[in-house]
């Protein structure tokens, strides 16, 4: 397979969470207690996930790793995980209030980051955005399979469940914002000082 093809298909893999995403957030919205859509949505929201672990192995293992790369898996793990939560706010199991943290959290951390680029300072992923996306990614799965399961699970059990989820979703996600903002921060002090 030529280079070309190589990275057609990692660019694929990755934009391809943004419709998966869009899908599952239509089914869940629209999905009754325990229907098969509700099991769909479960399956497509595995998908996005499997994608967000796979397009950057990809990358690397075929040596088409690119700066366009970078910057679109944050893109498309954005939009996905937007249209995703806002699925879920639209089914009543998350609240709206959380997809707003969500997407102040991502705009905010794009800003900064371009800030520090044109400052001529980078911030490098940090290791709180890795957690964030594996607690949305896994948190959004969870709540979505409490609309597929709740018929077989006690409702007081399925709701502090969902309150569980969406509080550590939120102080992830926000913890996130924090250290961001922090590490820029520090690089432009650093910057002064030098």
């Amino acid at each position: 397979m030529s280079r070309r093809m190589r990275q057609a298909w990692v660019v694929g893999v990755t934009v391809i969470r943004i419709p998966l995403a869009a899908a599952a957030a239509g089914l869940l919205a629209t999905a009754d207690v325990g229907a098969p859509a509700a099991w769909v949505a479960v399956a497509l929201l595995l998908a996005v996930e499997v994608s967000d672990l796979t397009d950057g192995m990809l990358a690397r293992r075929w040596g088409v790793t690119s700066r366009f790369g970078e910057l679109l898996d944050p893109y498309c793990d954005s939009i996905a995980r937007l249209a995703t939560y806002a699925g879920l706010a639209a089914a009543a199991i998350s609240p709206w209030w959380l997809l707003l943290v969500l997407a102040v959290r991502d705009v905010s951390v794009a800003y900064v980051r371009i800030l520090c680029i044109l400052s001529g300072r980078q911030v490098a992923a940090r290791a709180t955005g890795k957690l964030k996306a594996v607690i949305q990614g896994g948190a959004a799965i969870m709540l979505a399979g409490t609309l597929a399961l709740a018929p077989l699970a006690d409702w007081t059990h399925v709701a502090a469940l969902r309150f569980v989820l969406v509080a550590l979703v939120a102080t992830v996600t926000l913890a996130s914002l924090v250290d961001y903002f922090l590490a820029a921060i520090r690089k432009t002090t650093v910057a002064k000082d030098e």
